[in-house]
């Protein structure tokens, strides 16, 4: 037991020690002055689907409820950074690699149907980036802009009906994203934990014929994403 504690009291220590080197003096003054520079992306996610149901369910009075459960993703890319101003950036995240999962459950009176939606989304984004001035070796930033994804986990062409619930979302959407970040200037690199929600625009929903679509006018996929870029 002592043994555990007195290597949390080493880690926190480490820790401490390191946060303390980033505030004691610059680092990697000159890095925002090139034009171009690389990173890559590691990712954690939380998607939803919003729905918007039809507004005359008469033929359909069998049905109960619709319940969205959204599951913790990956994600995993590139990014691309070009230097405009101290203030100002433009990005770009190329490609990106996100997995994501919902699920739709729908509730009968006498049964509950369980239908999995799984995403493998390729993406692209073009982002601008605002920054505020370094202080030492931190900065805090807003960016936001527009994205378009490929869905290659897409179950467009999977078979399907009423025993066999199947609800598709189409391969290509696009949409934007908009969220907040801290830039840390470390002595060999630039770390920057983000926050960003994205939201896809229109409807994402494949109409199949099939009552489990029916019931719903649309579907619009949103992701909130927590990245760590390091750069």
């Amino acid at each position: 037991m002592h043994t555990i504690h007195r290597r949390q009291i080493g880690l926190f220590l480490t820790l401490l020690l390191g946060f303390a080197k980033l505030w004691a003096q610059p680092n990697m003054e000159q890095y925002d002055n090139r034009v171009v520079h690389f990173g890559f992306t590691l990712a954690t996610n939380s998607g939803r689907l919003h729905l918007d149901m039809k507004n005359d369910l008469l033929p359909y009075d069998t049905l109960r409820n619709i319940n969205v459960m959204n599951f913790p993703g990956i994600g995993l890319g590139g990014i691309v950074n070009f230097h405009l101003g101290n203030n100002l950036d433009i990005r770009v995240m190329a490609p990106v690699i996100s997995f994501v999962q919902r699920n739709l459950t729908y509730d009968f009176p006498t049964t509950r149907k369980v239908v999995e939606i799984e995403s493998a989304y390729c993406d692209g984004s073009l982002l601008l980036k605002y920054k505020s001035d370094r202080r030492k070796n931190a900065r805090i930033y807003v960016i936001g802009g527009g994205r378009v994804s490929y869905d290659f986990g897409s179950t467009i062409n999977k078979n399907r009906g009423l025993q066999n619930p199947v609800v598709s979302l189409v391969p290509f959407t696009y949409g934007w994203e908009v969220g907040f970040g801290l830039d840390l200037y470390f002595e060999y690199f630039k770390f920057s934990p983000e926050i960003k929600l994205c939201n896809t625009v229109g409807n994402a929903m494949h109409k199949d014929g099939y009552i489990f679509t029916d019931y719903i006018e649309r579907i619009n996929p949103q992701l909130i994403q927590i990245s760590l870029h390091f750069e």
